[in-house]
């Protein structure tokens, strides 16, 4: 009788893949990346004693991980799924099957025990399940079930591993399953902390995915970076040749860096030719800044480049060149870290320092990779803490990374530089803003918005929330090329607003564009005047890249400035923006007030604001203080899911606007009955969920009560919003009300 791993459907039919055919597929993912990052690997474990043993260690892994799935309950389980006959005997309970695979860790009595419990507990918590069975349940299943199967799958084992001769099953391992979830034995609480242990955890979670997966556990290194950066700037009309600062990059390959360079200077040429063939992955703040990340590093590594985020299979399906099946074959790959260069947010990887169960995947990647922090200044100082422990502690494993913006916060490169180089800030030449500071709040400024727009300026104004944004743009009411961008946009209408303001800037009339500060980062934008609510220092400074932002374009003393800021009542009274930090920022601004901000001055205002001794009685200190020391003494989370919510501080729930559900109705139901289809195959399913997210948008938890959840699929929470939507205005928020 065949032995079976899994059941999945392809073409509406259910199909079984054998334990032999699953595990000899992890097997040849494991020679894959062994061929490709053996050398990687053997650097980081150099100074490890078993370092010789780690590739023949992980092999073992990999054949006895899933074993235990030939228990009866198991095979039963499977055989009824394909409908195939099956006869279970009587055995109390079903235990999940990879605490049932150590038993077979045989014959290994040669071993020492740091060894050993590497491989043990990466075998026993290959999955997160729950310990809901004792000892006597445990030594049942192994004494009347597993021995009597094992001597037919003893042969095959002894095959694939022929340096280890393997005796029947043991069962005296359940107190040592017990050591691992309740932490309280001191040496399995410091072989967890190895860098063996999460490497070799940390790769067979890897290999189990991509094998499941059917995918490859790691494409291709990418070759001559370099060389296909300048292929790429060389289509560009203005480029001449990489400046000495990016050439800079090649020089510091070997190590992590810190660097700070003004908007417009390349930083993302200089991290590119830093990476070199290592791989990678380019971490920003929001996914919107993520997706034109990705389109742009695309058009120079093609398909070497993959996105992870929270909404990135939109991001890979928009390739309309590519059939379904490819792009979900894309997405699965990118899913299991498997491209060389990735864009992702920070969510997506950093919260590994949360130690969640089975972050180890994480870590162990990361450890061979390289990391790129763009503009990090634009994480809450929560969130910035939580980066700060993980580069540290993923430093420490030897990975690298690269720490990069026009606007570093002081305390933060005074506590990295102990573990980077920090280079030498590079500033733009070129005079690019002039500043002029009004203590109005941004609705007094809109007599001056009226009259540049019909000087034929194209003019930008950023507000802190979404509702102020609303209120601007109702409030400029006449025959005025105006438009709005935030995120209470469903996703349909949002992608085609990113798309405009880039394209906006570029033509011969005027337009005004009302944001908030999804704009402020990655967003290749050259507008001609700015208007703004105070915020924190760094957030204005990036607010102002978006201003003569292109090489040539400089203001001169005898201009009229081109960013103005509202100092009073900004509209997230202080909620978004530490009101310490606003006020500092205030200070220092008015000492250049109808000046021209150089950017050595920025700088300077920069070190000023956020100095340690001016901010370290701050709520913004205090709250990154009390983040770090957090995670110094060991917090950890459950799970993934948990660890991104305290990540992004802010719960949301992603909905369809009543108004857009009554009016696509018919097309939404439909959606949402194929959806919920378990017959219909996994590439149109994944098109058809495509389709119904883009009639979505999030909000924030606490401003959803009145929601109604909709029965679509278990891994998909999605609710009706009761609130008034346009679609050149967005989601009316003050319009959310119990109308059920």
């Amino acid at each position: 009788m065949e032995i079976y791993a899994k059941s999945y459907s392809e073409d509406g039919v259910k199909k079984g893949e054998t334990l032999k055919e699953h595990t000899e597929v992890l097997l040849r993912e494991l020679d894959i990346f062994r061929k490709l990052y053996e050398d990687d690997i053997s650097s980081l474990l150099q100074s490890d004693s078993n370092n010789d043993s780690f590739w023949e260690d992980l092999k073992l892994a990999c054949l006895v991980h899933d074993l235990g799935k030939i228990s009866t309950p198991f095979q039963h389980k499977i055989r009824k799924a394909l409908k195939l006959s099956s006869k279970i005997d009587n055995i109390k309970k079903e235990i999940p099957h990879n605490f049932l695979s150590p038993a077979f860790l045989t014959g290994l009595n040669e071993m020492n025990e740091e060894r050993f419990f590497t491989i043990f507990l990466s075998v026993a918590f290959h999955h997160d399940r729950k310990i809901d069975f004792d000892k006597s349940d445990l030594i049942e299943i192994i004494e009347t079930d597993l021995i009597n199967k094992y001597y037919n799958i003893k042969p095959w084992l002894e095959k694939s591993l022929h340096n280890y001769s393997f005796s029947k099953p043991y069962k005296a391992y359940f107190n040592d399953l017990l050591d691992f979830t309740n932490k309280g034995k001191p040496f399995i609480n410091e072989l967890k902390k190895t860098t063996r242990f999460v490497l070799l955890k940390g790769l067979l979670h890897r290999l189990d995915h991509a094998a499941s997966a059917h995918i490859t556990i790691e494409d291709q290194k990418l070759k001559d970076t370099s060389k296909k950066l300048l292929c790429y700037l060389k289509k560009v009309p203005s480029f001449i040749d990489l400046s000495d600062f990016q050439k800079e990059a090649v020089r510091h390959r070997n190590e992590s860096v810190l660097v700070t360079a003004s908007t417009g200077l390349g930083k993302t040429e200089f991290a590119i030719n830093w990476i070199g063939e290592c791989k990678s992955f380019y971490t920003l703040p929001l996914r919107v800044s993520s997706n034109a990340m990705y389109k742009r590093l695309k058009k120079t590594f093609n398909d070497k480049v993959g996105i992870l985020h929270s909404d990135s299979y939109n991001a890979i399906f928009e390739d309309q060149g590519l059939s379904i099946e490819e792009n979900l074959i894309r997405y699965n790959i990118s899913k299991q870290l498997a491209k060389p260069l990735m864009v992702t947010t920070a969510d997506q990887l950093l919260t590994a320092v949360f130690k969640w169960k089975g972050y180890e995947k994480i870590y162990a990647t990361l450890f061979y990779s390289k990391i790129i922090l763009d503009e990090p200044q634009s994480y809450s100082p929560k969130t910035l803490a939580m980066i700060i422990k993980a580069l540290e502690e993923i430093s420490n494993y030897g990975g690298k990374f690269c720490y990069m913006s026009a606007t570093n916060h002081p305390f933060i490169i005074n506590r990295l530089k102990t573990i980077a180089k920090e280079l030498p800030p590079v500033f733009n030449s070129e005079s690019k803003h002039k500043i002029s500071l009004n203590d109005g709040d941004i609705e007094n400024l809109l007599p001056e918005i009226i009259k540049q727009y019909s000087q034929g300026k194209k003019i930008l104004v950023i507000t802190n929330t979404v509702k102020k944004a609303q209120i601007i743009f109702e409030k400029i009411s006449g025959n005025f090329n105006k438009k709005v961008l935030h995120a209470g946009f469903i996703k349909r209408d949002r992608a085609i607003k990113e798309d405009e303001i880039q394209d906006d800037f570029k033509k011969e009339i005027p337009v005004i564009w009302i944001s908030t500060q999804i704009v402020e980062a990655s967003l290749d934008i050259d507008y001609d005047i700015l208007f703004t609510e105070l915020a924190a220092f760094d957030a204005l400074v990036q607010r102002m890249g978006r201003i003569y932002r292109k090489r040539g374009r400089i203001i001169t003393d005898t201009d009229k400035p081109n960013i103005n800021i509202a100092c009073s009542s900004p509209s997230d009274s202080f909620y978004i923006y530490n009101k310490d930090i606003c006020d500092f920022t205030k200070q220092e601004l008015y000492k250049y007030n109808n000046e021209i901000l150089t950017e050595e001055i920025k700088q300077k205002i920069m070190n000023d604001v956020y100095a340690e001794a001016r901010i370290k009685e701050t709520v913004f200190f205090k709250d990154y203080t009390k983040a770090y020391q957090l995670l110094d003494y060991g917090f950890e989370t459950d799970s993934k899911t948990e660890a991104q919510e305290l990540f992004r501080e802010i719960s949301q729930i992603t909905g369809i606007p009543l108004a857009i559900y009554d009016k696509n109705s018919f097309l939404i139901d439909d959606l949402i009955s194929k959806a919920k289809n378990k017959k219909i195959d996994s590439f149109e399913r994944m098109k058809t969920i495509q389709q119904l997210m883009n009639f979505t948008v999030s909000i924030p938890a606490w401003k959803a009560k009145q929601c109604i959840k909709l029965n679509v699929e278990k891994k998909l929470d999605l609710f009706i919003i009761p609130g008034k939507y346009d679609s050149n205005v967005g989601l009316m928020y003050k319009e959310i009300e119990n109308i059920f």
